[in-house]
Formats: structure tokens, sequence, C-alpha cells
């Protein structure tokens, strides 16, 4: 499997504009139109330096297509909030342990 995690972090005070914003491209971007197996579709924490929230996507390693519309789909929901200020965003594309395994020819046990 192979996980596209999104993060997201912005400052508190921006909290209210990012949730508005947030209703307006959830319909757009509805979460069960994700390419991908929503694992996390939106979780949220807060500490002093702001709020952050993340999403993990689960798509099947051998399933090219839907992996490029995964990412595409997780770039484009991310890029309706970059007129925010002081939003920024990450997307990091993450392995399984059993295909991280396999990279280096060894069998993950089970």
């Amino acid at each position: 499997m192979v996980y596209i995690i999104t993060t997201a972090w912005y400052p508190s005070h921006k909290g209210v504009e990012l949730g508005k914003k947030y209703l307006e491209v959830l319909k757009k971007y509805p979460l069960s139109k994700s390419p991908g197996k929503l694992i996390i579709p939106v979780a949220v924490s807060s500490d002093k330096n702001g709020i952050k929230v993340i999403s993990i996507t689960e798509v099947k390693d051998d399933d090219a297509q839907t992996f490029h519309e995964a990412l595409n789909w997780a770039g484009s929901n991310m890029v309706e909030y970059i007129s925010i200020e002081g939003f920024e965003y990450k997307i990091r594309i993450w392995t399984s342990i059993q295909q991280a395994m396999e990279l280096v020819g060894l069998k993950f046990p089970g």
C-alpha cells in the first residue's frame, strides 16, 4: 500500500476563516469522491504554534492511475487554501512496511 499524507498548518487566529473555506472546498471536493481510501479524512490538532491538520489516503501500490488521481486530488484540494495568509502544506508519499521491505529484497513476516 501507498499512503498519501497531507499535512497543513496555519495560525490559530485564521481558524474561522479556514473553517469557512473548508466548508466551501468540501462542496467542490467531497470526501466521498476521493479517488483513494480515506484512512483519516481530516484530523485537527493545535499547539502554541497554531493549528495542524492531517489527512491520510491509502492507495493500492499496483494502481498507478488511482495513485495519480489521489495525489492530484490532494494537491488540488490544498491549493484552494493558499490565498489565506499563514497557510502552508506539504504532501508526502509513504509506503507500507511490507512494500519497503520488498524494495530491499526482504519478505515481511505474516
